[in-house]
C-alpha cells in the first residue's frame, strides 16, 4: 500500500507535466486567435496590463516560429495601448521598430493598423494635421485589404478619427463629410458628440436620444466607452440643473476610466464634477475636485507616465538576441568589405553618420515640437485676470496651468511660501497694482504693502531690488 502511494504521486507529477508542456504549445493559428479574440476581450473590458504582458508572451512565442506578422501585430497592438494611456514616447518608439519591419512584410492590414496608432499618437498630443495624414496614409492600405469585414471596419474607424480632428481644426464642412460616413457603422463617442452639440443648443430631449443610441452601442464596446457614455449624461444632467444625477454619473464613469488606466479620461471627469458642485455651492468638494483635476493636469502636461509600471526597455530587449546574431553577420561581412577595399568602407561610414546626424536633428525637432505642443493651454492671460477680479475660487489654479513653470520656480527655491503667498504673488505677476490687489484681494491697501514687505523677507530680498520688477522677471 506505501508503495502504491509513492508510484501514484510519480505518475501524477508525470501526468501533471505532459499536460503542462502540452499547453504551453503555441502554433501560428493559436497566435492569430489569441490576439484576434483574447486581446480585443481585455482590451474590452479595460484590463490593459493583462493585454500588454499577454502581447509580451505572444512576440516571443511568434519569434521562436519565425510568424513575422504575428510578433509586427504585437507590437503595433503594444503601441495602440500605450497611446491610448497617453504614454506616446514609448508608444512611437515601438512604431518604429515595427515600421522597420513591415518594409520587408508589406502586409496592408498591418500597415493599415501601424498608420492608425501614429495618427491616434499625434491626435493626443495635439498635432492634428499630421494625425489626418497618417490617417489617410492609413486609408490607402485599408483600400487594399482583402477581406471586406476588416477592410471596412478600419475605414469606419479611420472616418472617425479624421471625423473628430476635422471637429477640433474648425473644418465643419469636412468633419460632416466623415460624420455621415460614419454613420454607416457608428460608435458611442460619435452619438455622444452629436448629444452634446444638442446639449449647447438647449435641446435636450435631442440629446438624451443621442446618449440612448450610444449607450445601446456601448454595451459591445470597451470599457472606455461605457465611461464615455455615463460622462456623457452626467453632462446632460447638469446642463438640466439635475446636479445630484450628474454626480452620480460622473463617478460611475470615473470608477470604470480609473480602473482601466484612462487618466485622460479621470481629467476631464474630474473638471465637470468641480464644476457641478460649484453649482450646488459646495466650495470645499468644488476645490477639492480641483486640486485633483489640477494635480492629474500637471502629472499628464509633465509627460509622467503612470499608468503601468511596465518597463520599456525589457519589451525593446526581447529581440535583442536576434539582433545580436544579426550584427555578427553584419560585422563579417563590413570586415570582408574593409579587406577587399577600404575606400568603400570610409564611403558607407560617411554615409552613415550624415544619416544618423540628421535622424538625430528630426527626432530633436519632434521632441521640441511636442513640448510645446503639451504646454498649450486652453485659457488665457485676459480669462485668469478676469478670474482674479471675479474672486473666482479657480483663480490660482488656472494660474498655476499657465505659469506652471514660474510657479514650480517659485514653490521650489522657496518652499516657505503658502498657498496665500503664491496667490499675492501672482496679482504682482499679473501686474496688479496695490490699489488693485488691495480691492480684489479684499484687503486694505496698507495691508497690501505690509503683504510685500513680509514677503520680501520670506524671498530674502534687499532693499535696493524692486519687488514688482523682481516677481515679474522670475
Amino acid at each position: 500500500m506505501k508503495y502504491f502511494k509513492h508510484y501514484r504521486k510519480i505518475y501524477l507529477f508525470f501526468l501533471f507535466s505532459f499536460t503542462l508542456s502540452k499547453a504551453q504549445i503555441y502554433t501560428i493559428r493559436k497566435i492569430d486567435s489569441l490576439q484576434n479574440h483574447e486581446a480585443k476581450r481585455l482590451q474590452d473590458i479595460g484590463d490593459l496590463k493583462r493585454k500588454i504582458l499577454l502581447e509580451k508572451k505572444l512576440i516571443k512565442e511568434s519569434q521562436k516560429l519565425k510568424y513575422d506578422k504575428g510578433e509586427i501585430k504585437a507590437y503595433i497592438s503594444i503601441a495602440s495601448t500605450l497611446c491610448a494611456l497617453l504614454k506616446n514616447k514609448e508608444s512611437f518608439e515601438l512604431l518604429e521598430y515595427a515600421n522597420t519591419r513591415l518594409k520587408k512584410v508589406n502586409d496592408k492590414e498591418l500597415l493599415t493598423g501601424l498608420n492608425i496608432v501614429y495618427g491616434r499618437n499625434y491626435y493626443g498630443l495635439g498635432m492634428y494635421e499630421k494625425g489626418i495624414m497618417s490617417f489617410n496614409e492609413a486609408l490607402q492600405y485599408a483600400q487594399e485589404i482583402d477581406d471586406n469585414k476588416i477592410k471596412n471596419k478600419q475605414l469606419y474607424y479611420i472616418y472617425e478619427w479624421k471625423r473628430s480632428s476635422f471637429a477640433l481644426m474648425g473644418m465643419k464642412d469636412s468633419a460632416n463629410v466623415m460624420e455621415r460616413k460614419c454613420m454607416k457603422s457608428p460608435i458611442p463617442m460619435l452619438f455622444i458628440e452629436i448629444a452634446e452639440r444638442h446639449m449647447a443648443s438647449k435641446e435636450f430631449d435631442s440629446a438624451k436620444y443621442y446618449l440612448d443610441k450610444a449607450a445601446v452601442l456601448a454595451q459591445k464596446a470597451s470599457v472606455e466607452g461605457k465611461s464615455n457614455v455615463l460622462r456623457g449624461y452626467g453632462e446632460l444632467y447638469l446642463e438640466k440643473k439635475e446636479y445630484n444625477k450628474a454626480l452620480e454619473n460622473f463617478f460611475n464613469s470615473l470608477k470604470i476610466s480609473k480602473k482601466a488606466g484612462l487618466k485622460g479620461r479621470d481629467r476631464d471627469t474630474y473638471k465637470l464634477i468641480a464644476e457641478t458642485y460649484k453649482k450646488l455651492n459646495d466650495i470645499q468638494k468644488e476645490n477639492e475636485y480641483l486640486q485633483k483635476y489640477s494635480n492629474l493636469n500637471d502629472s499628464l502636461i509633465a509627460n509622467q507616465r503612470n499608468a503601468l509600471n511596465i518597463p520599456m526597455e525589457i519589451l525593446l530587449n526581447q529581440h535583442a538576441e536576434k539582433e545580436k546574431n544579426n550584427k555578427i553577420k553584419t560585422f563579417y561581412i563590413i570586415l570582408t568589405i574593409i579587406l577587399t577595399s577600404i575606400a568603400v568602407v570610409l564611403i558607407i561610414y560617411n554615409i552613415y553618420r550624415t544619416k544618423q546626424k540628421l535622424q538625430n536633428k528630426a527626432i530633436h525637432e519632434k521632441e521640441q515640437e511636442t513640448d510645446i505642443l503639451k504646454k498649450r493651454l486652453d485659457i488665457s492671460v485676459d480669462e485668469i485676470i478676469q478670474l482674479a477680479i471675479n474672486g473666482d475660487p479657480t483663480f490660482i489654479v488656472k494660474f498655476r496651468e499657465y505659469y506652471l513653470e514660474f510657479y514650480n520656480n517659485m514653490t521650489s527655491k522657496y518652499p516657505e511660501l503658502t498657498l496665500n503667498d503664491m496667490k499675492f504673488i501672482a496679482y504682482v505677476k499679473l501686474n496688479f497694482s496695490n490699489k488693485e490687489i488691495a480691492q480684489y484681494g479684499n484687503m486694505s491697501i496698507r495691508t497690501v504693502e505690509s503683504k510685500k514687505y513680509r514677503l520680501r523677507k520670506k524671498l530674502e530680498l534687499s532693499p535696493d531690488i524692486d519687488f514688482n520688477q523682481w516677481v515679474r522677471n522670475q
